[in-house]
């Protein structure tokens, strides 16, 4: 009997109280939350100032700006032996992302140009002297910094318009495979037709041809499926460029490429023809000092009053 006494005594004395566990355990969960809640905040915080810094570098990468703008000389070399007088069609193509404008402008063989000095035609500097000095002449004569040159023959040629797609144009003269349009009726021209409007000898003038080339392909690229051409760039370049000669290299292509789908996606109707005014001087076409100006107006260079740079359609023709 005195020994349940003690037994029930003692463990009177050992049971706890129902709040007595509670109240440890409550505060062990808030302080844990506490600290965990803590370490959670910091790091989503720090996530977020990252997310923030990392927005603006983005947006450089991806951006397009002046240092997308850039003019090309293209030159198609025809190589048709069924028809060897055949002539060489140069065009400057100067490319616009930041307006969503591209302007075309075909370039006579009898341009004046100077090289170290001496006085020659395009063609000549071209035949004697090769395509860096080319373009550099080029340019010069137009007061216009060229940046790359693109030359292809008639295969070249053929690959670029099959990327692209035929042309719907008016014909203005009669030469193989094509019929003269003198009622302005569009007709569709296959590569080898195309070429043949570009490269023919029977224009009465070579400023008229020189006027088809720009009016043409600012055609062309009106007419393009451009949303194909700017989604499919990486598979359309590398398999024309190794069929052209050009200084463009992989590492312009990878900065530019950007800028260039843009266009072709969200352009509409981007394309005009410019048409080179010259006067004609012993055999030779020598630029128009305006037109040197107007050029520089019509490229958003300069403005009306030489400050900035505004839209002038002085010279150019639009090309829908």
């Amino acid at each position: 009997m005195c020994c349940k006494r003690i037994m029930s005594k003692y463990l009177f004395r050992r049971r706890q109280k129902p709040g007595a566990t509670a109240i440890p355990f409550m505060l062990t969960v808030l302080i844990s939350l506490f600290v965990f809640g803590g370490v959670a905040l910091f790091c989503y915080n720090k996530l977020m100032e990252d997310d923030t810094e990392l927005q603006p570098m983005q947006a450089a990468v991806t951006g397009i700006s002046d240092n997308d703008i850039n003019t090309i000389l293209f030159i198609l070399d025809p190589d048709d032996p069924e028809h060897p007088d055949r002539k060489t069609a140069m065009m400057l193509l100067h490319f616009d992302p930041v307006r969503k404008k591209e302007f075309c402008m075909g370039i006579p063989l009898e341009l004046q140009v100077a090289h170290e000095g001496k006085l020659m035609t395009a063609e000549n500097c071209l035949i004697n002297h090769g395509l860096d000095a080319l373009k550099n002449a080029v340019g010069a004569a137009l007061d216009q910094k060229v940046d790359r040159y693109i030359m292809m023959d008639s295969e070249g040629f053929e690959k670029l318009v099959n990327v692209i797609g035929n042309v719907s144009y008016p014909s203005p003269i009669k030469d193989t495979g094509l019929r003269r349009v003198d009622d302005g009726v569009s007709v569709q021209l296959d590569n080898k037709q195309f070429e043949t409007l570009l490269t023919s000898t029977r224009y009465d003038k070579e400023v008229d041809r020189c006027a088809t080339i720009g009016l043409s392909v600012s055609q062309l690229l009106n007419q393009c499926d451009g949303k194909r051409i700017g989604s499919n760039l990486d598979n359309y370049y590398h398999s024309f460029i190794n069929d052209v000669t050009t200084d463009i290299t992989a590492m312009d292509f990878s900065d530019h490429k950007h800028a260039i789908s843009y266009v072709f996606q969200y352009a509409t109707s981007p394309a005009r023809a410019v048409t080179i005014i010259c006067t004609e001087q012993n055999g030779m076409f020598v630029v128009n000092e305006d037109f040197k100006d107007s050029l520089k107006k019509t490229f958003y260079q300069q403005s009306s009053a030489g400050l900035g740079v505004e839209e002038n359609p002085a010279a150019e023709t639009t090309v829908s």
